[in-house]
């Protein structure tokens, strides 16, 4: 089985700790990290053919969607506005993007569909949060 392309998801539980000691580590402004504690983001998959895309919104933030083929690497800007430079694979069941930020940092995310959870890891050198998304 391959990962699961297409659904909508929301965050239910952020490991919020150390997704802020991440988005620290990456050069993430204080402000925005506390205003990302509060939110619960939705992410939408999809694809067509080769041509997947990824829909990310919350409240208050405006709805932002990434076009991408895998295997392909691309330029991308973060929600805060940082320059990126992502790749997305897939690994059987697991879809992993490794994000190149412009500090040198590179971030990680595992996503993988168990039933109705997405399950993502996101990691930034020895830093490692989970986050858990449920189907909508």
């Amino acid at each position: 089985m391959v990962f699961e392309t297409t659904g909508k998801y929301q965050l239910v539980n952020g490991d919020d700790d150390n997704f802020d000691k991440i988005m620290q580590a990456v050069g993430v402004a204080e402000d925005k990290r506390q205003r990302s504690r509060t939110l619960k983001p939705i992410m939408e998959f999809s694809h067509d053919g080769d041509q997947y895309k990824v829909t990310g919104s919350a409240e208050g933030i405006a709805e932002r969607t990434k076009e991408f083929v895998l295997d392909v690497e691309q330029e991308d800007v973060t929600i805060d506005g940082r320059k990126v430079k992502s790749t997305y694979k897939r690994d059987g069941k697991v879809m992993v993007q490794t994000e190149i930020q412009e500090n040198g940092m590179v971030v990680v995310y595992h996503r993988e569909i168990k039933g109705d959870e997405m399950h993502v890891k996101v990691t930034c050198g020895n830093l490692v949060a989970n986050r858990l998304y449920k189907k909508l």
